[in-house]
């Protein structure tokens, strides 16, 4: 516990906010030995930080609750497809990459899938919206990418019956632009309470790469 105290005042120190906007370079934590813990090395993805006045939030309370609520699977999605993607250009044979995914649908699925499930259709709406804003693919392509055209076809028909529509894209200056707003105040918030430290070291019960 000491030693995960030191990394996050590391964090923060590395972090400090500036009156305008400031782009963080890439933090690097070393691998550290500490008694008979082993803490492996973390790289921290820049991010992009402002202190300036934000605008007011147009948007009901309920609506912010909800988008609290998916936000940080939204966070969660883009770092599993970024370690899914560089696990994948290690892999040879599609054969290998097919159980590779396999595995982790598995995974997904004992970890997400009860409490996705239970998410409310505005929940299901304003998640697919992040998920595109997070990384930069509806989850449409996400699903063609990953499992096949077939499938993502399906899902995406499927979510029809439930207002969903897995290929909804995400505009943070016209549509969406009260979403961005908050988001933005989300991040302040997740960047300060050490939320974004935790999500961005979460480790993800993959398959290992042979």
């Amino acid at each position: 516990m000491k030693h995960l105290v030191i990394l996050l005042l590391l964090t923060f120190t590395f972090s400090n906010f500036s009156k305008a906007q400031t782009e963080h370079d890439t933090i690097i934590l070393p691998r550290e030995i500490i008694g008979n813990d082993t803490m492996d090395e973390i790289i921290l993805e820049p991010i992009n930080v402002t202190a300036k006045r934000l605008e007011k939030v147009n948007l009901e309370e309920w609506q912010m609750r909800y988008l609290r609520k998916v936000y940080p699977y939204a966070l969660r999605t883009a770092r599993l497809s970024k370690k899914i993607n560089d696990d994948l250009q290690e892999i040879k044979t599609k054969k290998e990459k097919k159980r590779y995914l396999d595995e982790c649908e598995k995974t997904l699925r004992a970890n997400f899938e009860e409490t996705l499930k239970n998410l409310t259709r505005k929940q299901g709406q304003y998640l697919i919206l992040l998920i595109n804003r997070e990384t930069g693919q509806t989850v449409f392509d996400l699903l063609k990418e990953y499992r096949s055209g077939w499938k993502a076809f399906w899902w995406n028909f499927g979510g029809k019956f439930f207002e969903l529509n897995m290929k909804d894209k995400y505009d943070p200056n016209g549509e969406h632009k009260q979403i961005e707003n908050y988001i933005q105040r989300l991040q302040y918030i997740y960047h300060q309470d050490g939320t974004n430290y935790i999500i961005q070291t979460e480790q993800f019960n993959t398959p290992k790469v042979k």
